[in-house]
């Protein structure tokens, strides 16, 4: 191999290596948060209110790492494993388009009721922000784990 190719395999290495902590992390803080609000709801506690909006904060913080980490991961795939990418691109392709526009969007969307709407929405939307983003946070897993399956 030349020094371009080893060069160009360490730093996605280097990008999968640091990405690969975060999406383990928001899945399991949307659990978390969701069984937070759950409780909440249920037996009116603030404190578990107060729990939720703490770890809400540091979801937020790892979600915009994962996608800072996570994006550049779809263009290196086709840059720095072109062969892969011919022979198995139809399939990853999809899936990654997926996760991406169903599984994100979703993630992201909601996301910004539950971090911005709580009193805007209501407790109960607020909740139901809560279940989205676990919901996205999961479908995301099961595409990339569908994608990784190829490799």
């Amino acid at each position: 191999m030349d020094a371009s190719t080893i060069l160009s395999r360490l730093q996605f290495a280097f990008t999968v290596s640091f990405h690969y902590l975060f999406p383990q992390l928001t899945m399991g803080l949307a659990l978390l948060i969701l069984i937070l609000k759950t409780l909440y709801l249920l037996r009116k506690d603030e404190r578990y209110n107060t729990a939720g909006h703490f770890w809400a904060r540091i979801f937020a913080i790892t979600f915009v790492m994962g996608v800072v980490t996570g994006i550049p991961l779809e263009f290196q795939f086709g840059t720095n494993w072109s062969r892969f990418s011919v022979y198995a691109g139809d399939i990853i392709a999809q899936t990654l388009a997926m996760e991406g526009a169903f599984a994100f969007f979703l993630e992201s969307a909601f996301l910004g009721i539950f971090l911005f709407g709580e009193h805007v929405f209501g407790q109960k939307m607020h909740w139901f922000s809560a279940f989205m983003v676990w919901l996205g946070t999961w479908v995301s897993g099961a595409f990339i784990i569908a994608s990784n399956a190829w490799m």
